[in-house]
């Protein structure tokens, strides 16, 4: 009986060596479980995804996955990398045998008499999943402020008439870059972009040079306001001589020191581009940290005033008291974006595209993250059967569709986005998708 123990346990642990080695197929060991139980089973081994690809490749565990099937795997923690090595097959990652056929040639085998160490194979050129950090950021444009109730001080200030709702808007824009918790598009000048695509796309521009037609991205909030004090805040702590009982042209005499400190107060307001509803409005108020006595010192002004207009991002400016108080209203503005914007209910857009390049189980479109496009997205794809044309123009109006299948979003770019397909062959040619809203 003890000799028996042994070998049975012997023969378990030259089986383990097999299943390591490659020699037994695991799948062998592990009866009916679909392929997709199987990966499953080796995410909760904790298993790295290199290894798991591995184990695709060898043991075929590759195949059309239906939406179901997917939704199973992200529900187990399988990450997109697994999924898509899943959906491509073998040209997702080599086979096995064939990192085993480039081990050397000095190399024990089990046919002579000992068990094969593992080969080492290349890294495996696998489908990478990429995600545009900016998809689900919220987009945000900012209104020039207006600033037409100061505007007698700020000629006071600045000797002439500066456009300063244009000065604190780029202060604004700077502030709100650097945090980059939302996507910032333009509004004031949208206009030279579009005439640099129209010429772009005329033929007096060197092609791959050009800036191509494109569509301009939404904005989901918009940031008005009004400027409405630019100056001083006057505080005279001088007193009088007639305060001490002194009559006549001395009572009128004050003595003391009088200090002046620069207020920057902006009103806004936060608008929802798509209703017009105000989502949030205040008042932002600024004051300089330091003071001046006497109206030749109060603002330090030393900077020249070009096109109209001051830099409000430069640090000649910030180093006066009226700068110091501009910089601290736009920070509160920034503040108050940075906390509001990124939280606002995403809005649900209905998008369609074409299908540009179709492999086995995997299809790319051109919509991307300025779409509004993101990992997880489920398009129904269509063959167009028709187009549906007006007949003294001949522009297209719609199309006339036969339903494949389904893909679901697992990689995507600024222009394009790739996921797994289920569903009939699809083409470039007449391949047309459009997102299915929850």
């Amino acid at each position: 009986m003890k000799g028996c123990a042994r070998r049975s346990v012997v023969g378990a642990f030259i089986l383990g060596a097999w299943l390591l080695a490659g020699v037994v197929p695991a799948a062998s060991a592990q009866s009916a479980d679909t392929p997709v139980d199987q990966v499953i089973a080796l995410e909760k081994s904790g298993l790295s995804d290199d290894l798991i690809i591995r184990a695709i490749a060898r043991d075929k565990l590759h195949g059309d996955l239906g939406t179901s099937d997917m939704l199973k795997l992200k529900n187990a923690g399988v990450s997109d990398r697994v999924i898509t090595a899943m959906t491509e097959g073998p040209a997702a990652a080599p086979a096995a045998g064939a990192a085993q056929a480039s081990a050397p040639a000095g190399a024990s085998s089990f046919a002579a008499g000992g068990i094969a160490p593992a080969a080492s194979a290349a890294p495996m050129p696998v489908a990478v999943s990429t995600v545009d950090p900016r998809a689900s950021m919220r987009r945000a444009a900012i209104d020039e402020f207006d600033w037409a109730t100061v505007s007698t001080a700020v000629q006071a200030i600045f000797g002439t008439n500066v456009d300063i709702g244009k000065g604190i808007r780029a202060l604004l824009t700077k502030r709100l870059q650097e945090a980059g918790r939302m996507r910032l598009v333009e509004r004031a000048k949208v206009d030279t972009v579009m005439k640099e695509q129209d010429f772009g796309a005329s033929n007096r521009v060197r092609q791959g040079t050009n800036a191509r037609i494109g569509q301009i991205l939404g904005a989901d909030v918009y940031l008005m306001g009004d400027i409405v004090a630019f100056g001083r805040d006057d505080r005279d702590k001088r007193i009088s001589l007639g305060a001490f009982g002194f009559g006549g042209p001395l009572g009128g005499v004050r003595i003391g020191k009088k200090e002046d400190k620069a207020v920057v107060t902006i009103n806004y307001r936060l608008v929802d581009a798509e209703t017009s509803e105000v989502i949030d409005s205040g008042e932002a108020k600024g004051e300089s940290k330091r003071k001046s006595s006497g109206l030749g010192g109060i603002f330090g002004w030393s900077g020249g005033v070009v096109g109209g207009s001051v830099d409000m991002t430069s640090q000649n400016f910030a180093e006066t008291i009226i700068g110091e108080a501009v910089i601290e209203a736009t920070d509160r503005i920034a503040a108050i974006m940075n906390e509001k914007v990124p939280g606002l209910p995403k809005r649900e857009v209905d998008i369609e595209a074409r299908v540009a390049a179709a492999s086995g189980g995997s299809i790319t479109i051109t919509a991307g993250s300025n779409q509004g496009v993101e990992v997880g997205h489920q398009f129904d794809v269509f063959r167009i059967v028709a187009e549906i044309k007006d007949p003294v123009t001949g522009e297209v109006l719609d199309n006339e569709v036969e339903q494949l299948g389904v893909m679901t979003v697992s990689s995507v770019r600024e222009r394009i986005a790739t996921g797994a397909y289920a569903g009939k062959p699809v083409t470039s040619k007449d391949g047309l998708v459009r997102r299915r809203l929850p």
